[in-house]
């Protein structure tokens, strides 16, 4: 049985990072604004945040200008959002003209590279101030797994290197795709999950929910690794194109598709999966509730 892990939010729970990615972000648009807009920029900025989760559907991670996770689907996409809608309101709002140019002026290709670095910055300094942040139910579980003969594969965004740091702090055995071992988790870091494919737009409803699924990147690993089952938190991510598989190609009907919810799995999201997706298993209790799926 192979499962197919997701990372961030299934091993961590990234309230941390979230947090001091934010500070950063905050404070360096209010840093970087012009003198004379200064003073009002720590309130535009608020109001600016309150608009995106108000509006989940409009704004989020849109590398590229294309919605690739919704605003309200992890304590990062908040961020991305945030900077997505300095990106589309510059043309029309003088403080976003100015933040944008501002995000640009210090050597950033674009507000996406300044928010990833922002996000960088604050897995450095978590990381520094508390160490690695698997958490111990999460290992326990991983472990538990493992012993039972259970591949399991962790594909994320996250760099190859900061799982390897993270997964040794914690005392998991695990090698780095394309080694294998019995026993051992397989990291491939570097996923692109995210990135959509510029020629191709691929659209899925499931309910209210519009999701793209034209994820180049993602859906090789997926082809590649053909697991037995799915886990990740956020589900335009992780599960919208592994659901989107299950529905169309026979060999993948048999998947499980597990959906970690936690205290930032926004209530719309679970109530139209609950209806036009059954097939997405919620499980409140992270990995224990994954292993106790499958190994009964």
């Amino acid at each position: 049985m192979k499962l197919l892990s997701d990372f961030d939010g299934v091993w961590t729970h990234p309230r941390e990072e979230s947090r001091v990615q934010g500070e950063i972000v905050d404070a360096l648009l209010i840093e970087w604004a012009p003198a004379h807009l200064r003073d009002g920029v720590a309130l535009w900025v608020a109001d600016a945040r309150r608009a995106v989760l108000a509006e989940p559907d409009r704004y989020g991670w849109a590398p590229g200008g294309r919605l690739s996770a919704f605003a309200d689907e992890d304590p990062f996409a908040e961020h991305s959002a945030l900077l997505h809608y300095i990106h589309l309101h510059a043309g029309e709002d003088p403080v976003a003209a100015a933040l944008h140019d501002a995000v640009l002026a210090p050597g950033h290709d674009s507000l996406e590279a300044f928010g990833g670095a922002a996000h960088a910055e604050a897995v450095a300094r978590v990381e520094g101030s508390r160490g690695p942040g698997v958490l111990p139910s999460a290992a326990a579980s991983g472990r538990r797994m493992l012993d039972a003969g259970v591949e399991i594969v962790v594909v994320s965004n996250s760099g190859r290197e900061k799982l390897d740091r993270w997964f040794a702090h914690a005392g998991l055995p695990h090698v780095v795709h394309p080694a294998s071992e019995p026993g051992a988790l397989r990291l491939r870091g570097g996923a692109r999950k995210f990135v959509l494919d510029p020629g191709r737009v691929a659209i899925e409803r499931f309910g209210e929910l519009a999701v793209e699924t034209a994820r180049p990147f993602y859906e090789s690993i997926l082809r590649e690794e053909a697991p037995d089952a799915v886990v990740g938190d956020v589900f335009s991510l992780d599960l919208a194109l592994p659901l989107f598989l299950r529905r169309t190609e026979p060999a993948w009907r048999h998947v499980r598709l597990f959906w970690l919810l936690h205290d930032y799995s926004p209530a719309r999201i679970r109530e139209q999966l609950a209806r036009h997706a059954p097939e997405v298993e919620p499980l409140p209790d992270g990995l224990a509730g994954v292993a106790s799926a499958l190994l009964g």
